[in-house]
Order: C-alpha cells, then structure tokens, then sequence
C-alpha cells in the first residue's frame, strides 16, 4: 500500500502536466459571422470586359476564410473566384457563400447586348459609340450617342432668339444635352431646334436633345449607316457667337455658321 501511495504522488505531478500541456496546444476555432461583397450592382456588356468581385469575410480573424462562387443564371454571365465574364445579354445574380455557415451575399449583374452602328436601340439607332479619349468613355461599359429615326424637322430657326449669346454652348462630344437645357432655359424661349428636340418623346424616351457640332460630325460621318438623313443643312447646339449657331452639310461634311433665325433641318439623339 505505501509503495502504491508513492507511485500515485510521484506520478501525478507527471500527469498533471501532461494534461496542462495539452491544454495549451489547442486552438479555438473563431467562426464566420458574415460576408460582403464591394458591389451590390454591376454592368456589363456581351464581349465586353469581365467584371471583378471582392468579397470580405467578417471577422477577420474566422479561421475559414473559403468561400463559393456561383451564378443564378450562367447563361448570361459566369463567375470564378470573384472574375465575373458576360456571355448574353440579361440579368443573373452572382452569389458568394461562406464555407463556415454557409453565410450569402450577392451581386445582380446585367449584361448589355453587344452594338454597333446602325443597329436600333434605346428608341432609335445607334449614331456612335465612345472611343477611348470621349468624355464618359468606359472600357467597361459601351456609351455612345442614338440617333432619332427620321428627322424632326426641315424648316425651323435655332431658336425664336436669335440676338442674344446664351454663353454656355460647347461643341465637344458629350456637351449637347448641357448645350440644348441651356437654350431652352432662356427667357422667352418658345420653339426653335433645340426646344423641338428637348420637347420630343419617341421610342418611350423623353431625353432627347440637339447634337453639339461634334456630335453633329458624328452624325454625318455615320449618315448613310444610320439612315434618314436629307441632303441639306442641319443645326448643332452650339452658337457661334449671339447671332449665329454651328451646322453641318450633310452633302459636302462641311461645318460652319449661320444666322439663328434661318431654317435649317433638325435630327434629335440622346446619350446612352
């Protein structure tokens, strides 16, 4: 019995800290208690550049930071570790889950079609598309510049005032819906180019305006693509001075001014 009574006293010091030592080696798993993703929208385009999702997994410190990707409808876009890559034009729901808790957040991803010149679209036909440089150009993105179907009108003047500098006018791509709100907006304003164009609705669309004199370039150089157009002068938006306002040939290309009280024809796009 006391050789027994030994052992026990000797050996529990031993075995104690056996225990403790183990002990100590254990780790805690610390759980995942959620997940968000840095874009609740996105859009692309068919044949267009993928998109790129981040997700963040809360705590920082979870011990299983994995997570799943996957697409509601992979017909129209796919997903791979966040890398999300337009196939068809429509809408789909990318949705990231956690590996700890299954925990979701998602992404609605809509896919534009592919366009080009010419093509009808947005209540009229695609008249241009930004090139690198354009103001509002997006690689990721398609923007560009839709041309009403027929023209609105042969016989107009630029405006019903024709001696005073409305002073804002621009004449780059981009500057045509600025230029058209601010003619409008001057007192007295009653008819004219730009309030026919500002006062269009066709297509389902409502914000259309009178082309800038490069937007009005634009036109011109796409004429025969986009169709429509008569062999006779047609307005810009931008004035040239209080007297006088920008238009264009549409036989010769030639650009250059004249009188805002003479007629001249008129042909309205919006931006998409």
């Amino acid at each position: 019995m006391f050789k027994k009574k030994l052992f026990i006293l000797f050996c529990l010091p031993f075995i104690l800290g056996l225990f403790m030592l183990s002990g100590c080696g254990t780790v805690t798993p610390v759980a995942v208690t959620g997940v968000i993703l840095d874009q609740p929208t996105m859009t692309l385009t068919v044949g267009g550049a993928a998109g790129i999702l981040a997700a963040t997994v809360a705590p920082a410190d979870a011990t299983n930071q994995s997570v799943t990707w996957s697409s509601s409808v992979p017909a129209v876009a796919t997903v791979a570790n966040g890398v999300v890559t337009p196939l068809t034009a429509g809408t789909t729901t990318i949705i990231v889950a956690t590996v700890d808790g299954g925990l979701t957040a998602t992404c609605t991803v809509t896919v534009n079609p592919a366009l080009a010149i010419g093509d009808s679209y947005g209540g009229g036909i695609v008249a241009y598309i930004l090139q690198s440089g354009d103001d509002g150009y997006d690689a990721n993105m398609l923007h560009g510049l839709i041309a009403a179907t027929t023209d609105q009108s042969d016989d107009i003047a630029w405006s019903n005032i024709t001696d005073t500098l409305v002073g804002t006018t621009e004449t780059a791509i981009g500057t045509g819906q600025a230029n058209t709100i601010a003619i409008v907006g001057q007192d007295g304003c009653t008819s004219g180019a730009a309030k026919l164009c500002d006062d269009l609705t066709e297509g389902g669309y409502t914000d259309w305006f009178l082309p800038s004199k490069d937007e009005l370039n634009k036109l011109y150089l796409n004429h025969a693509v986009i169709g429509g157009f008569a062999v006779a002068a047609y307005f810009s938006s931008s004035e040239s001075n209080a007297t006088d306002a920008w238009g264009q040939s549409f036989s010769s290309g030639f650009q250059g001014y004249d009188d805002k009280y003479r007629s001249g024809y008129v042909r309205a796009v919006r931006a998409f």
